[in-house]
């Protein structure tokens, strides 16, 4: 049986906690039967912890990032001139301790090409960025990418595109990875300088399909579209711009008035006949052979597979009058889903995990009505997915409905209250694996963060929100959510930055690559994610509330979140989080049946004030602050500082 059906999907008191900030309710952050009697002396903040009571794994993977974009060098990752990683960022990653990096990136993936980006450069084709349109380089392909992973000491994780390739495509990926040599694919990647299979287990299937401006193919409506991913399928197009197959840009579907211009639709393949293709406003006829065409025949051919349409040279058939644009209604597909994809992919290489990704998020929580699980289940197909992945971001505008931060007080309260709703969301999906799913499925977080989508310039009062002291606060708070929820492994958005200078991302961009808070806390619990260790019971009792303006998520928030956890070497570490912006709090954690040695090991990650940053002027303003503290009997009294990481590590005795 796994550790989630033995353990549950969580601790009773942090899902009561969570689902009470979700709903918008201020409590004390205990469950009814455990707020009498619970607090320490003078009502203080009491951390309990049973060491006994172990759940999940630890993870070496929940402080894992997004990968950088593969184009542009991956924003400056890459040296490319050097056929290496750039040298100012391999120490900095190692440093930070992450265990996974994500590959090749989000949204800007959803269409990219493996095979075009693999063997020697110059004959590498352009990709098509997923969200502009637009042409992009491949000079940062797989090789290379795994060439980062190696020097860098993470594990890969690769998002495979879903809406312009095939489970074959993908399939033939896993093979180029994974195959030994003496296969097609084990020998292409042997003759490309990679003798050895690289072995990268995880592999997810796109990028929030779910979302309206990410289907790509699919259906508008999204109970349809779910099925589609599912399933496959075909699905009309209507009015759609044409391009090249490495060009979605408007731009592209602008006749040149050249003769015999080639286009294509941008969702090949096309059920045939199904076409309908406009020049400007007048709709055009398909031929099987333009030979046979007049110079004024309004003609072109169509190659379904392909989705490839080509027009006359002026004599047989005539040229697309200079600068109109051509647009086609067509049948996109026929599409295989998601199953076709998980079938296809395990038989190449079994030992691999397959993730789904229709997750769907609405308002500060996971979307109703039939979940993913519940639709493959229903299908016979509950045995068809090795987990699923999430992307549940404190989302402002969505979740808070705020169009801006009223001061900056609210940008650091706003992360805050959004992440225990965050957390709900982990484990509502778990919920749905575990109703519905095979024994062994999981969760995973392959994107996360708090953030305003659409643009920096509602942030005004605080613009360095999601790099600053308040943002590392909230990504700890996620992996101790994470943590006693079992996830399996974590990617935050994103690495690294397009410019120089700083946004939101773990390092700054090209070349300074400045660490933020948040890489410095990953820095400090290296060793608590890396022990090899089991998480174990902790909660919080009494645990002190902080008020915010009122909100969609509530009108206050717990100070302290802590997870805990005993490692390979037989040592209790404790993480506790103080997400209050200006209050120190006095609390007892208490160690229960807990032996250890009697001297703690103490790190703090703390900036001068919860707003506080790194820069190239002041790379260091967040550091780690270690020292040693004496404990004695069953407790430790501490005071954990105002927005501060602290990390307790009690050795065991020494004969142990």
């Amino acid at each position: 049986m796994s550790e989630t059906r033995r353990h549950g999907i969580g601790r009773r008191h942090f899902l009561y906690g969570a689902a009470a900030v979700a709903a918008g309710v201020m409590g004390t952050g205990c469950t009814p039967e455990d707020a009498q009697g619970a607090s320490g002396s003078g009502g203080e903040p009491v951390i309990a912890i049973d060491a006994q009571r172990r759940s999940f794994k630890v993870s070496p993977y929940m402080t894992g990032v997004n990968g950088a974009k593969w184009y542009d060098d991956a924003y400056g990752m890459w040296d490319s001139e050097h056929n290496r990683p750039a040298p100012g960022i391999v120490g900095k990653i190692k440093k930070s301790g992450i265990g996974m990096i994500r590959y090749p990136g989000g949204t800007s993936s959803n269409l990219f090409n493996w095979k075009g980006a693999i063997g020697p450069q110059e004959d590498r084709t352009r990709q098509v960025e997923g969200q502009k349109g637009e042409p992009v380089d491949s000079r940062f392909g797989p090789d290379e990418y795994m060439a980062f992973i190696r020097e860098v000491g993470a594990t890969p994780e690769i998002m495979a595109p879903f809406a312009n390739s095939t489970p074959e495509e993908i399939a033939d990926w896993v093979a180029y990875m994974n195959a030994p040599q003496g296969t097609k694919w084990g020998d292409l990647r042997a003759r490309n300088g990679h003798p050895e299979p690289y072995g990268v287990r995880y592999w997810e299937i796109g990028n929030e399909l779910h979302g309206s401006n990410q289907r790509y193919w699919m259906s508008t409506d999204g109970d349809k579209a779910m099925r589609q991913y599912a399933f496959g399928g075909t699905q009309r197009q209507k009015r759609q711009h044409v391009g090249t197959p490495t060009d979605h840009r408007p731009s592209a579907s602008v006749s040149n008035g050249q003769p015999n211009q080639t286009f294509t639709v941008w969702y090949p393949p096309a059920v045939p006949k199904s076409q309908i293709v406009r020049v400007g406003d007048t709709t055009w006829r398909e031929v099987a052979d333009l030979s046979s065409a007049g110079a004024d025949d309004r003609v072109y051919t169509f190659e379904p597979r392909s989705g490839t349409i080509h027009f006359g040279d002026g004599r047989h058939g005539t040229i697309p009058q200079k600068g109109l644009k051509i647009t086609a209604d067509y049948d996109s597909g026929p599409h295989a889903g998601f199953v076709d994809y998980y079938t296809k992919m395990k038989a190449v290489d079994p030992s691999i995990d397959v993730l789904a990704v229709w997750a769907p998020i609405e308002a500060g929580k996971l979307a109703g009505g039939k979940s993913f699980p519940e639709l493959l289940a229903e299908h016979g197909h509950a045995d068809k997915y090795d987990g699923m992945a999430i992307h549940p971001y404190t989302n402002f505008p969505r979740d808070l409905k705020a169009t801006s931060f009223p001061d900056k007080r609210a940008g650091h309260d706003y992360q805050m209250l959004g992440d225990a709703a965050a957390a709900k969301m982990v484990s509502d999906l778990t919920a749905q694996i575990r109703e519905h799913g095979k024994d062994k499925a999981y969760v995973a977080v392959s994107e996360c963060g708090a953030l305003f989508f659409g643009g920096e310039r509602d942030s005004d009062a605080y613009p360095q929100y999601s790099f600053a002291m308040s943002h590392a606060l909230y990504m700890a708070s996620q992996w101790a959510r994470f943590a006693d929820l079992g996830v399996r492994w974590t990617a935050s958005n994103d690495l690294i930055g397009e410019k120089p200078g700083l946004s939101r991302t773990l390092f700054g961009g090209a070349p300074s690559f400045v660490r933020t808070p948040d890489a410095i806390v990953r820095e400090q619990l290296s060793d608590f994610f890396h022990g090899g260790g089991h998480v174990v019971d902790s909660e919080v009792k009494s645990n002190a509330e902080v008020s915010t303006r009122e909100t969609p998520l509530g009108s206050s928030y717990e100070a302290l979140v802590t997870t805990a956890a005993v490692d390979k070497d037989g040592a209790l570490s404790v993480l506790v989080v103080n997400r209050s912006p200006d209050k120190d709090l006095k609390s007892r954690v208490d160690l229960g049946s807990f032996r250890h040695a009697g001297t703690v090991d103490v790190s703090v990650v703390a900036g001068r004030t919860y707003d506080d940053f790194n820069n190239d002027e002041h790379p260091d303003a967040v550091t780690i602050k270690k020292s040693h503290a004496t404990a004695k009997g069953d407790s430790l009294n501490w005071t954990f500082a105002a927005h501060s990481v602290t990390l307790l590590r009690f050795p065991p005795p020494m004969s142990h």
